[in-house]
């Protein structure tokens, strides 16, 4: 396994971790109707400060195993997959700003869409814009792992 494919596994495995109880903790809160402004405000930073500081620490273990790799630059190969997996994240997150905004501009949505929470509508659209960013990010990373997997 590349230093590039460790990396990418790393933080796939990172992302889905933190985001996961984030969103698990926020169908907590509502579930105990205790769903506040100040308890998302809360939980986001908490989950910002956590992915940078795992992301950091992760990206420093790697480093130490695989030393004589992390200064490898990218080549052709590198480069093409990264593509792939752009190109397929930029799609769906396109789809997910084109709802963001599709969800603002026709508001009586809000009522199918998120039924029963009791957030302000700026707070639902930001939570759009968080999901399809992360479903981006974990489908940019799946994609670059299967053609580091399947070779190209």
């Amino acid at each position: 396994m590349s230093y590039k494919e460790r990396s990418i596994w790393v933080s796939l495995v990172a992302l889905v971790y933190i985001w996961f109880n984030y969103f698990g903790e926020i169908n907590t809160l509502h579930l105990a109707q205790q769903l506040t402004v100040d308890a998302v405000n809360d939980l986001l930073f908490d989950v910002v400060i956590l992915t940078i500081f795992l992301e950091i620490v992760l990206q420093i273990i790697i480093v130490i195993i695989d030393n004589k790799d992390a200064n490898y630059n990218e080549d052709e190969r590198d480069k093409l997959i990264t593509l792939h997996g752009s190109r397929y994240a930029y799609g769906l997150l396109s789809v997910g700003v084109f709802l963001a905004v599709f969800y603002t501009v026709f508001p009586t949505l809000s009522s199918y869409v998120f039924p029963t929470i009791d957030l302000p509508n700026a707070y639902k659209v930001m939570h759009l814009i968080i999901i399809f960013a992360l479903a981006a990010e974990i489908v940019k990373f799946s994609t670059q792992i299967y053609y580091y997997r399947r070779g190209f």
